[in-house]
């Protein structure tokens, strides 16, 4: 019998009309830009941690250790922020938007999350937590990508209320290619 396992991993959705304007903007400023991967715009999220390929008999221990960590906080708000990249400025390998608002209860989320599925054998990652919702991939265009995508011009949107995270599941080559497994409420 092969062991059945999913690459998961915990992310706050963006609302609807977060990820719409979100679109917009690519739609508009971006149409010129070469990136082997776009984002698909239902997929937008602000990744809390990144878990891997997970076998399936491990995913309600998961799920309740996720729960745990969710009781622990109560809502809070944030915004999309401005473009930004990692990579080289001229030929960027990401393209994000940062995340603004109540960064603080964000990163007590993101700590809470890996102590819960630490005892579970999850180990988080070495780089430090840089929250960011991933627009383009891998720059291909033979131009610079011109500084003025970087550069501030009122882009950022108002705020949501974050009230829960969720349990994600790749499926890939799906459109959308990001599929909730599981929804977990901030109840403090």
């Amino acid at each position: 019998m092969k062991n059945e396992s999913q690459r998961l991993f915990t992310a706050i959705a963006l609302p609807n009309e977060h990820k719409k304007k979100l679109r917009h903007w690519v739609e508009q400023d971006l149409n010129h830009l070469s990136f082997r991967k776009w984002s698909d715009f239902r997929d937008y999220h602000v990744t809390l941690q990144f878990l891997g390929d997970v076998a399936t008999s491990v995913i309600p221990q998961l799920e309740q250790a996720l729960a745990h960590a969710a009781a622990e906080h109560r809502p809070f708000t944030l915004g999309i922020g401005e473009a930004g990249f990692f990579g080289r400025e001229q030929f960027p390998r990401v393209l994000w938007r940062g995340v603004t608002g109540q960064r603080e209860p964000l990163d007590q989320l993101y700590q809470s999350i890996l102590r819960a599925t630490e005892p579970l054998g999850f180990k988080p990652e070495q780089r430090p937590y840089r929250p960011h919702i991933t627009v383009a991939r891998s720059y291909t265009g033979e131009e610079p990508v011109s500084a003025s995508v970087w550069q501030s011009n009122g882009r950022s949107g108002e705020s949501w209320v974050v009230g829960e995270f969720v349990l994600y599941a790749t499926r890939m080559g799906q459109k959308p290619m990001y599929q909730i497994i599981q929804t977990f409420p901030l109840m403090r």
